[in-house]
């Protein structure tokens, strides 16, 4: 009698006569012990130097042809990385037979991404290896030939929830990312890393990098997983969920030129790039959507259907709906882990001029200095778990002065917050280029002592407030706000007002995202005299 299929979930080591159907999901080579690996249907199978050439010759084992397998030496996955995350891995041996191939019906493999919510949060092994995608969102230190270190890229990748986690590509795959910048046109850079390591904060920030040889690195490809990733951008820069794009190839090539980093632009300088600045009382009058800057108060929170935060996915930038995981969105991508986001609808005034404006999930954490999923925790502890019992703690959000660069929404007569600064004296800045006639509305008057403000970039992790591995840095700002390209004196903020905007018309991902890039032009560090 035959011995009949059995899953790969249930392999263990109390046997070694195992019989499989399995679609080959990924494969390398790889020079250490002299073994070939590679990856079948979730579980990780080695094949030693001495069989090798049988393979090749006899059965060649093809990445997404299908097989059946049976007879392995079953062992504990107790590699340093692991690729698989089931307990056990298959190890090839004499007695191992291989056959039916492509007979069996196996649909392939849906590639699954860490969040980077859990990331931050900290919920990864540092032995496991992980699939990772976002978009390159700031260059750090570059080495692009051998030196006194060996070549590598640093940069931020940020993914469609606006988080940012830095990211150290080395050697061969650093070459395939300068390789990318000086060839791609404008538009942003999407890195898709299967089998990426995780290295935990410590000494040095929490990163996402390559291993020597197991990692694959696409880049810009035309692999479904960026195709997807692009559509989502697209759609969430143009509904405002998402931060338009950070940085274009072209700007990223003048800085990976040297073993050097760029320095930074302020914070001042990237809230007003690419924004008029107007009072309250016109921009409530505009006819088409614009992106302005501001100053307002805050009156109150307005309840809304949704509540105070909403789940979202991890995947794209809608809502997510359920009650136990799985959560779907409405393009029925499934998110495992809850990620809670922030968002209110908070009346603001200036003068006598009111409004709405919307506060999302970074806003919002910054003025209360807790993250949506922390204070949910606190309230579940209290016994409350419906979004509409809102925390005593909204009444924080309730009395302050804040600059505000948005989104006029002149459809719905609604504001979307893209970035809020809390200092005084920019505040105050702001006001002063107002038209004459609406100074004298709600005017800001400075605190009679003077007071200091620390001015931070939001990627310095080290320097920024913190608060249950959330970080609040001083300055709120929308990653794709670069300062414009005609100023030239990074010592003092430009002058001022953003290039109009135009109504939004029908786009396709290519066109929103390079449009988006297209307007950010990065400056070169002045030469000393």
């Amino acid at each position: 009698m035959a011995s009949a299929f059995e899953f790969i979930k249930d392999i263990t080591d109390r046997k070694d006569l195992w019989k499989v159907a399995v679609k080959v999901k990924d494969k390398w080579s790889a020079t250490k012990d002299g073994k070939e690996y590679f990856e079948g249907d979730d579980i990780f199978v080695l094949v030693p130097n001495e069989l090798k050439q049988k393979f090749e010759n006899e059965i060649p084992i093809i990445v997404k042809n299908t097989y059946t397998m049976q007879n392995f030496q079953v062992s504990k996955n107790d590699d340093q990385f692991k690729p698989s995350h089931h307990e056990f891995k298959l190890r090839f041996n004499g007695g191992t037979l291989v056959n039916d191939v492509n007979v069996h019906e196996i649909a392939d493999p849906v590639t699954k991404f860490k969040s980077f919510v859990d990331i931050i949060n900290g919920n990864f092994c540092e032995d496991y290896l992980y699939d990772i995608i976002g978009m390159v969102d700031e260059l750090g230190f570059q080495q692009p030939s051998h030196g006194n270190r060996n070549v590598q890229s640093n940069f931020f990748l940020r993914d469609l929830g606006n988080n940012l986690i830095n990211c150290t590509l080395c050697e061969n795959y650093a070459m395939k990312f300068f390789n990318v910048q000086n060839k791609a046109n404008d538009g942003p850079i999407i890195v898709f890393m299967k089998y990426a390591k995780i290295k935990a904060q410590g000494k040095y920030a929490l990163n996402i990098s390559n291993t020597w040889s197991t990692t694959k690195l696409f880049i810009n490809d035309d692999v479904p997983e960026i195709i997807e990733f692009k559509k989502c951008l697209a759609a969430g820069i143009e509904n405002g969920t998402i931060n338009a794009v950070a940085e274009t190839p072209s700007q990223m090539r003048s800085q990976s030129s040297g073993a050097t980093q760029f320095v930074p632009y302020t914070p001042e300088q990237k809230f007003y790039y690419n924004a008029e600045v107007m009072p309250l009382s016109k921009i409530v009058q505009l006819p088409q959507d614009a992106k302005c800057v501001t100053v307002i108060t805050t009156i109150k929170i307005k309840p809304s259907r949704g509540g105070w935060y909403y789940l979202t996915c991890f995947k794209c930038p809608k809502q997510c709906f359920g009650v136990a995981p799985p959560y779907k969105c409405g393009d029925d991508h499934e998110t495992e882990t809850e990620i809670i986001r922030y968002k209110l609808d908070v009346e603001v005034a200036a003068g006598d001029v009111k409004a709405t404006f919307v506060f999302w999930d970074r806003e919002c954490a910054q003025i209360l200095r807790i993250s949506a999923a922390d204070l949910r925790a606190e309230m579940l502890a209290l016994g409350i778990n419906d979004p509409l019992s809102y925390p005593v703690i909204m009444d924080d959000i309730a009395g302050k002065t804040l600059a505000v660069k948005l989104k006029w929404q002149a459809k719905w007569k609604t504001g979307s917050v893209i970035g809020i600064h809390e200092s005084p004296e920019f505040a105050l800045d702001i006001q002063s280029q107002f038209p004459s006639a609406n100074v004298p509305q709600g005017k800001l008057q400075l605190p009679a002592k003077e007071a200091n403000y620390e001015v931070m970039d939001n990627t310095s992790a080290e320097s920024s407030q913190k608060s249950d591995n959330i970080i609040f840095p001083t300055v709120s700002l929308s990653a794709s706000d670069e300062v414009d390209p005609d100023i030239i004196d990074m010592s003092t903020p430009p002058k001022r007002s953003g290039k109009q905007l135009q109504s939004p018309s029908e786009i396709d991902a290519g066109s929103v995202i390079a449009s988006k890039a297209s307007s950010t032009k990065m400056l070169k560090k002045p030469k000393k005299e």
